[in-house]
C-alpha cells in the first residue's frame, strides 16, 4: 500500500510518501503564510523523488489537529480534493497522536503537549507500552499549570509546548518529569503517513464530506482559504 501523508499544523509543513511502513520520500518547508500556494508544490517534489504518481497511490493521510487553524484548513483541503479527484480513501491523525507515537514501548506515561500559545498547550496522556499510541485522556487545550497539577507518577513529556515550558514543568515536578532531547519526537509527516496507513488497513476511513479540523479551540478566520481545485486536477490529470 502506497500512502501520502501531509503534516501542516505548524509553521513547519511536511508530506512523506511511504509504502507498507516503509518511508519513499519526505519533504520540509518552513512556513509562516501562504500554505495555500506552497503545498502543491511541495507535494509534486515529495512525489517526484519517491518515483510515484498520483495515480499510484493507494490512499492518503492528513493532521487533523490540534494546531495552526490556517494550515489544518489547507492540509484537510487539499487531502479531501486528492481523495475526491482519484476516489481513493483518506484518514485523519490527531496531531498529539503522531507525537507520542514517536516513543514507541515507553516505561512511563507520556504527556504530549503542543504549545498553542495564549499560555495555552494542547495536552494529552499516553500509554505506550505496548508500542503504539493508547490515548489515556481527553484532548485538552489549557493551562500549562491545569495539566501538570494531575501528574503524580514519573512521566515523559513531549513536544513543543513541553519544550516551551519545560522550567515550569522541572520546577513543579522536579526528577519525576523527564523530557526528550530537541528535535526527538517531533511531530513530521512521517508519523503521519505511518499511523494513517494503518487506519487504512484497519478500514478507518475518514468522511469526505463530514470531516472537520479537530481545533480544541474556536478558531478566529482572518481570511478564507484559497481553493485547490485547479491545483488537485493538474496532480492527478483530471
Amino acid at each position: 500500500m502506497i500512502v501520502i501523508g501531509l503534516e501542516t499544523s505548524s509553521s513547519a509543513a511536511s508530506i512523506a510518501v511511504a509504502q507498507d511502513h516503509q518511508i519513499l520520500a519526505e519533504t520540509f518547508l518552513r512556513v509562516d503564510t501562504l500554505y495555500a500556494e506552497q503545498l502543491p508544490g511541495l507535494l509534486k517534489r515529495t512525489l517526484a523523488e519517491a518515483n510515484v504518481t498520483i495515480q499510484g497511490v493507494d490512499g492518503f493521510a492528513v493532521s487533523i489537529g490540534p494546531g495552526s487553524y490556517t494550515g489544518l484548513r489547507v492540509g484537510l483541503s487539499l487531502v479531501k480534493g486528492l481523495a475526491f479527484a482519484t476516489g481513493k480513501p483518506f484518514a485523519a491523525v490527531p496531531t498529539l497522536d503522531a507525537v507520542a507515537y514517536n516513543l514507541p514501548y515507553c516505561r512511563y506515561p507520556v504527556h504530549v503537549m503542543l504549545d498553542a500559545r495564549r499560555g495555552q498547550v494542547y495536552a494529552a496522556r499516553y500509554d505506550m507500552t505496548e508500542g503504539r499510541p493508547e490515548r489515556t485522556s481527553a484532548f485538552q487545550a489549557a493551562a500549562v499549570e491545569d495539566i501538570i497539577s494531575d501528574v503524580h507518577e514519573t512521566a515523559v513529556f513531549a513536544g513543543s509546548g513541553a519544550e516551551v515550558y519545560r522550567t515550569q514543568i522541572y520546577e513543579s515536578l522536579g526528577d519525576k518529569a523527564h523530557f526528550l532531547p530537541p528535535g526527538v519526537a517531533c511531530l513530521h509527516a512521517s508519523s503521519i503517513v505511518c499511523m494513517g496507513a494503518h487506519a487504512l488497513k484497519q478500514g478507518e476511513h475518514a468522511s469526505l464530506y463530514d470531516l472537520e479540523p479537530l481545533y480544541l479551540r474556536r478558531p478566529i478566520f482572518t481570511k478564507q482559504p484559497e481553493t485547490h481545485s485547479k491545483r488537485v486536477r493538474n496532480l492527478s490529470g483530471k
